[in-house]
């Protein structure tokens, strides 16, 4: 059928814009853009409103344009996903650290296949999302039960998609949600009502990732048509694409806080993206051996950090496109990055993450290797992990892990606070929240898995806070001991 998609400040409808080069038509529409801050969300949307957009027709998928890597898909066999190795392949039937019968999860959820996914609401730790392989994304809600546990209470199902729900995510306000699928299209939702209020259309192939701006309610995605894509959520236009990778666009990040988009590519490749103009501002091209799988960006300084499948990480300068650092020790695909929160001890960290179960502390500032953590060594690799969002505790980490646990670490001891059991199957997907429970801080992990359920985990951090905050030791457990894995006391006005 025909398809219809509005592209908002696109200079280069026709093809591809020519790195370097701007024609008069281009230089004529940044010129309009000028006056868009990104952080400025009212702004972005009053000059897009106002501004010049072009309406391109598609007859049909097929004249969207796609990928030029070539790929033959001819041979796979039955059942198999393209892409997909079983990871029995690599790490046989190992259970490692599934306790048959252990169960550290205060609630937990089902879906009918893989959970691919999962968030709390940064306005209400009480609010969870997850997307799954069943093509479903469900907004729940925690509750304590009669017992004095908790309880998750489906509130919404958020159904439409046609693919796999791979990514879900909050705009950083809470205001929306957004649900990004294989089927090639991101939705947004309010979380409030579970109401459907725009599909945002363009991707020709699976949307592999998405991420709010972190100000704003511009959300981007890159897909698996080689392209990246941004929105403005609040209208459902259309307002950029981001054209110039060969291979599926696999990794992204908004740099110097928003002010620039950086993406990473299955094509070895890093471009820096004006968001006005949708020109590339640096192109890197061969950063890695390897497709590039993850990649973070500094909360201050033009720096991104890539992580690739040839088992290394790069710092690149966006402002000019160089590699400054090259972070080496891992021997296996380098699963996630990110840079910790400014803690209290005025440390601030990079921690690098593989399927080879090994965890990288870098310092952020000179790059150099402070510790590797390796409790995931031998029996599992890291999928991703998250810093804890605290300048109490922002030298502390969770991760997930084909093992099936999830682990709290300080990473400044190197030493594991806690492991969550629960999961039977490699957790794929966590998000982390701080609240407190009678005046002491608790930390709310939820994870999603293979084993097609979404697990909630609480640990209590009261032991390690109030000293902890003051001193300018880094903080660490007594020995052999760890945090409670669960809290007795627990509310709903202690998730708030």
């Amino acid at each position: 059928g025909l398809r219809t998609v509005r592209l908002g400040h696109l200079p280069w409808v026709g093809g591809p814009p020519r790195e370097g080069a701007m024609s008069e038509r281009e230089r004529a529409c940044d010129q309009d853009m000028q006056e868009v801050e990104l952080d400025e969300g009212n702004d972005m949307d009053e000059a897009f409103q106002q501004g010049e957009c072009v309406e391109v027709k598609f007859d049909s998928d097929e004249d969207v344009p796609v990928d030029s890597d070539g790929e033959d898909v001819g041979n796979l066999q039955d059942g198999q996903e393209e892409g997909i190795i079983d990871e029995r392949e690599v790490y046989g039937d190992m259970q490692g650290d599934m306790s048959p019968g252990v169960d550290d999860a205060m609630a937990h959820v089902c879906h009918g296949e893989s959970v691919l996914s999962v968030a709390l609401s940064p306005a209400d730790r009480r609010v969870l999302l997850t997307g799954g392989q069943d093509d479903l994304a469900v907004l729940w809600g925690i509750e304590e039960d009669q017992g004095g546990g908790l309880k998750c209470v489906q509130r919404h199902r958020l159904m439409g998609h046609t693919d796999s729900v791979s990514q879900v995510a909050f705009s950083n306000d809470g205001k929306y949600a957004a649900t990004g699928s294989y089927d090639g299209t991101v939705r947004i939702w309010m979380p409030d009502t579970g109401e459907l209020l725009h599909t945002l259309e363009g991707p020709s192939k699976e949307v592999e990732w998405i991420m709010w701006h972190p100000k704003g309610h511009a959300i981007l995605a890159g897909s698996a048509d080689t392209m990246a894509w941004m929105w403005w959520a609040p209208t459902g236009k259309l307002m950029q694409i981001f054209a110039g990778h060969a291979q599926s666009v696999t990794c992204g990040a908004w740099g110097l806080g928003g002010k620039l988009i950086v993406t990473g590519s299955a094509d070895r490749s890093v471009i820096v993206w004006n968001p006005r103009g949708g020109t590339p501002q640096q192109h890197a091209r061969e950063v890695h051996e390897s497709s590039i799988v993850s990649m973070c960006s500094h909360p201050e300084a033009p720096l991104v950090v890539t992580g690739s499948e040839d088992a290394s990480a790069r710092v690149i300068q966006i402002e000019t496109g160089k590699v400054v650092a090259n972070l080496a020790g891992h021997t296996s695909s380098v699963e996630a990055v990110g840079f910790s929160m400014p803690s209290s001890t005025g440390i601030s960290l990079l921690a690098t993450a593989s399927m080879d179960g090994k965890i990288q502390i870098w310092d952020a500032k000179t790059f150099d290797l402070r510790s590797t953590i390796k409790d995931h060594v031998e029996e599992a690799g890291i999928v991703r992990f998250k810093w804890l969002p605290s300048s109490t505790f922002g030298s502390w980490l969770c991760t997930c892990a084909t093992d099936g646990t999830v682990r709290v670490f300080n990473a400044l001891s190197s030493q594991c606070m806690s492991t969550l059991r629960g999961h039977s199957d490699t957790v794929l997907d966590l998000d982390v929240a701080l609240g407190e429970v009678a005046g002491a801080p608790q930390l709310a992990v939820v994870s999603g898995s293979d084993d097609k359920t979404c697990r909630v985990f609480t640990v209590a951090l009261g032991a390690f806070a109030p000293s902890a905050a003051a001193s300018s030791v880094p903080m660490a457990a007594p020995a052999a001991a760890q945090v409670p894995a669960k809290t007795a006391d627990l509310s709903p006005s202690s998730l708030a």
